[in-house]
């Protein structure tokens, strides 16, 4: 295994055609018989709201320097590292739409453990554009709130979701009979937290920083293929006043600590009272004339081989790696209560592979995201009639 590659999965091709067998069954099976359709997953949309992305003129000197003290490389390929590439080539303030989800298949109310998503869309971003992009200026980066995922590879990924689309409980017993995933996607779900907009997000997947001269696109989940660097996202949540420090994690009041207690009892719900806590929360803090939240936009380098690329649920210690602030995203007092603008929300088309060449996304599971993301939204799209305009960052909504 060598540094910032990727490499590609036995019979690949082969489980990429399966999963997107699978995922037109789920789909059909989840919205069918519906007069429309949401996603797959991340099904739940708590708001869509608008923000900024403040790019920083960073000190590439500086980070390369600390890098210098903790990747596998030498000193003279580190400093060939070019950091200011694409969305981070230059100090600039971007608009973003923003949107808040749960993670789960179906719409579930918010005390049941899930993760919790904040995906951005940056409007007016410039530059060589993936191929696989559905949007002309646009960024976007998808995050949840948990550091990896559950599923190691794309085998896995087939056996599981497999079993989700056969029945509940084909899919316990997959967990059961796979205890490390099965660990992984209890630790991933179980904190509840107090608020989104104080809440902590991770890519948990990787993305280049570059591509060498020689990249040729049709390599990857073929042969290994080495980039020029190889990063993860972060939001950290930060105090909007400066020096800026870090808001540590806040748990919903009410939430047993321990997994399999009744969440709706022990929070006061009758069995059929709706839950719809975290849109609650997002409307009544932004609705107040000085609220303003922030975050600190960071990336967080590939140290050593085995912080993996490929397996997804290997988390990348920042004790070995620290995340290097490049960015701030802000979000300022708004009104995001009308329905309209929480139908945008549903209708927002995201994927990590809508953006620049510079940030490819780079894993197997990646691979295989770029073919289903678009089947989902061209039939979550068509279902709900939705002629999708990319959007401009001046929607209004009433």
């Amino acid at each position: 295994m060598n540094l910032f590659t990727e490499y590609p999965e036995k019979n690949e091709q082969e489980l990429n055609n399966l999963v997107i067998e699978q995922v037109k069954k789920q789909i059909q099976k989840l919205y069918g018989d519906k007069p429309s359709a949401k996603r797959d997953t991340h099904a739940k949309t708590h708001g869509a709201i608008k923000g900024s992305l403040e790019i920083f003129d960073f000190d590439e000197e500086a980070i390369k320097r600390q890098l210098v003290q903790t990747i596998e490389l030498s000193a003279d390929k580190i400093k060939s590292l070019s950091l200011k590439q694409g969305l981070l080539a230059q100090a600039k303030q971007y608009p973003v739409w923003i949107r808040f989800a749960n993670g789960r298949t179906t719409v579930e109310n918010d005390y049941v453990a899930d993760t919790r998503s904040m995906s951005v869309k940056i409007i007016g971003v410039e530059g060589e554009r993936l191929k696989t992009s559905h949007e002309l200026r646009t960024q976007d980066i998808i995050t949840q709130n948990t550091e990896i995922f559950f599923i190691k590879n794309i085998q896995y990924y087939y056996e599981f979701f497999k079993s989700v689309v056969d029945s509940p409980k084909a899919a316990l017993i997959w967990l059961l009979t796979h205890p490390q995933q099965f660990l992984a996607l209890q630790k991933m779900t179980g904190p509840t937290p107090k608020s989104l907009l104080t809440e902590k997000y991770w890519s948990g997947s990787a993305f280049s920083l570059g591509l060498k001269s020689d990249f040729d696109e049709s390599k990857p989940g073929h042969v290994p293929v080495e980039y020029p660097a190889v990063v993860k996202f972060a939001f950290t949540p930060v105090s909007p006043q400066a020096p800026h420090e870090a808001i540590p994690f806040q748990s919903r009041a009410g939430i047993p600590k321990l997994p399999f207690i009744d969440r709706a009892k022990a929070l006061g719900f009758s069995k059929d009272q709706p839950d719809n806590y975290y849109r609650d929360d997002l409307i009544q803090k932004l609705k107040k004339p000085d609220a303003q939240y922030c975050w600190d936009f960071g990336i967080q380098f590939q140290a050593n081989t085995q912080m993996s690329i490929d397996d997804v649920t290997v988390l990348w210690p920042e004790e070995q790696s620290q995340f290097f602030t490049v960015g701030r995203l802000t979000v300022n007092h708004q009104i995001m209560d009308s329905q309209e603008q929480l139908k945008f929300g549903e209708n927002i088309q995201i994927s990590i592979w809508n953006g620049l060449t510079v940030h490819r996304p780079v894993g197997a599971l990646n691979r295989l995201r770029s073919l289903v993301y678009p089947i989902v939204a061209d039939y979550r799209h068509q279902r709900n009639n939705v002629n999708y305009q990319e959007p401009t960052g001046d929607e209004i909504f009433n």
